[in-house]
C-alpha cells in the first residue's frame, strides 16, 4: 500500500514538472512580436515566393533576364539582402518590421523596380495605420 502512494506521488511530480518544462519553453519561443509574420515575395507582380519573419532564411529572386534579389529575414525583420539592379535603392530602403512600417517612407515594402521585385510584410486586420500612406 505505502509502494503504491509512493508511485503515484512521483509520477504526480514528473507530470507535474514535464507540465512546467512545456510552459517555460513555450514562453521562451515568443523572442519578438514579429516572429512568425508572413511576407510576400513578388516578381512582375505575381507571387514569387513567400517566407516568415523570425525563420532567418534567405531568398532569391532569379528573373527571367538574369537578374538577382536576395531577401534576408532575420528575427524581428526582412531586408533586401543584395540586387544586380544598378542603382541599388532596394537595398539602401533597409528593413521592414511590424515596429517600423508606420515610420518607413514605402510602408511594408521594399521595391526594387529594375528587376520588378516587391517585398511586402502582410499586416492583419485592423493592423494598417489608416494615416499612413497607402501604396
Amino acid at each position: 500500500m505505502k509502494r503504491n502512494r509512493l508511485i503515484l506521488i512521483c509520477l504526480g511530480i514528473a507530470v507535474l514538472a514535464v507540465a512546467v518544462a512545456g510552459f517555460l519553453l513555450q514562453q521562451g519561443d515568443t523572442q519578438t512580436p514579429d516572429t512568425g509574420r508572413q511576407v510576400n515575395i513578388y516578381q512582375n507582380g505575381r507571387l514569387y515566393a513567400t517566407g516568415h519573419i523570425g525563420q532567418k532564411e534567405e531568398i532569391e529572386v532569379v528573373g527571367e533576364d538574369g537578374s538577382v534579389n536576395v531577401i534576408a529575414f532575420t528575427d524581428s525583420s526582412v531586408y533586401m539582402k543584395s540586387s544586380t539592379c544598378h542603382n541599388q535603392l532596394c537595398v539602401e530602403q533597409g528593413e521592414v518590421s511590424y515596429e517600423n512600417y508606420r515610420n518607413r517612407f514605402y510602408g511594408t515594402q521594399i521595391i526594387c523596380l529594375p528587376n520588378r521585385v516587391t517585398v511586402e510584410l502582410v499586416l492583419q486586420e485592423g493592423e494598417r495605420d489608416t494615416e499612413a500612406a497607402d501604396f
